[in-house]
């Protein structure tokens, strides 16, 4: 039977698929779009239009590329668990669990809140080096980590 971490892995995995997969498809259509722009007799307005499709399309190069280096980070998760917090632990708290892995935020699809925030992370750096029984605290919020896995 899969353990938890390797579920929540396989969730932020297809989070970070579904995500790629999106930006493919703007990606595409703004391609579509700028290669159908007929010049107008408002060149400027079209020069214009122009310039802001290839700004869009560099945004979601930079996007597709940085989902893609998630993905290969997320695919050199180490599968052990941890006595305590580094990349690659999953914490429980009463608030839901935090994996220290991709920045990714709100997992979606799983049955307990799921979080995907880096080490390098405000609160990820709170949680580095604690075990279970300890407690931080973040923006006013007591987090008290009940397992790590």
């Amino acid at each position: 039977m899969p353990s938890l971490k390797s579920n929540w892995t396989k969730l932020i995995d297809q989070q970070l698929r579904l995500r790629l997969e999106s930006l493919r498809r703007d990606q595409a259509q703004l391609e579509e779009s700028k290669g159908s722009a007929t010049k107008s007799s408002a060149g400027d307005k079209h020069e214009t239009g122009r310039a802001m499709m290839e700004q869009e399309l560099t945004r979601i190069q930079v996007q597709m590329e940085s989902a893609r280096k998630q993905l290969t980070e997320l695919g050199q998760m180490p599968a052990n668990s941890f006595e305590k917090v580094a990349w690659g632990t999953a914490v429980r708290t009463k608030q839901g669990v935090y994996f220290i892995s991709v920045p990714l935020g709100r997992v979606n699809e799983s049955k307990e809140p799921l979080f995907a925030i880096s080490a390098g992370s405000p609160l990820g750096q709170l949680l580095l080096g604690k075990g279970a029984g300890d407690t931080v605290t973040f923006r006013g919020n007591e987090f008290n980590l009940l397992e790590l896995h």
